[in-house]
């Protein structure tokens, strides 16, 4: 009986002794400074994938406004031809040239940018995780140039109606001003 019990206790041992070392994976340390160390650390290794999508996030609202500005080049540049033609006449035949290209690249940059937007808007929340006045004009923002976006679509269909382009070019200088607001204040 004596036996019995001491290699049931000594089996339980063993068992304890093979789960320690083989199957633990939360480490606990005597000395308080490791265990300082050790938190700190995932602190830190947290810290920095914040920072990480917080700087990728930034970088995708850079790449959105770049795109934004290319997209909307076409409307001073189309106002100003005769100008620019008359004040350059070497570079006419250039300058028309780009002006088709924007035109026929319109559209899918302005898509670009406002999927870079909302990539930016979605990515910098979950490194941030808080909605300030800064964030709330970002999304305004990005909600007009959405609505503007469907103005754009319904202009390439009927391009002679001055109502639906004033009111897309409208909506996106609006768009422009709280995207002005949430740069300054950032």
């Amino acid at each position: 009986m004596k036996r019995s019990i001491f290699s049931m206790l000594t089996v339980s041992i063993l068992c304890l002794l093979v789960y320690f070392t083989i199957g633990q994976t939360n480490y606990a340390f005597a000395d308080d400074d490791e265990t300082e160390f050790y938190e700190q650390y995932e602190y830190e290794k947290g810290k920095e994938e914040s920072e990480a999508a917080e700087e990728g996030g930034e970088l995708l609202g850079w790449g959105a406004v770049a795109a934004a500005l290319l997209a909307g080049a076409l409307l001073p540049l189309r106002r100003q031809a005769n100008l620019i033609i008359k004040i350059f006449p070497n570079a006419k035949t250039f300058f028309i040239s780009l002006l088709k290209t924007l035109a026929k690249w319109h559209m899918p940059i302005g898509v670009v940018a406002f999927a870079l937007t909302l990539a930016h808007g979605v990515l910098m929340y979950f490194s941030e995780g808080e909605l300030e006045i800064r964030e709330y004009a970002g999304i305004a923002a990005t909600i007009l140039m959405g609505i503007a976006a469907i103005f754009g679509v319904i202009l390439a269909k009927n391009k002679a109606n001055s109502l639906i382009r004033s009111t897309h070019i409208g909506l996106l200088f609006a768009a422009g001003a709280f995207i002005v607001f949430h740069v300054l204040s950032s």
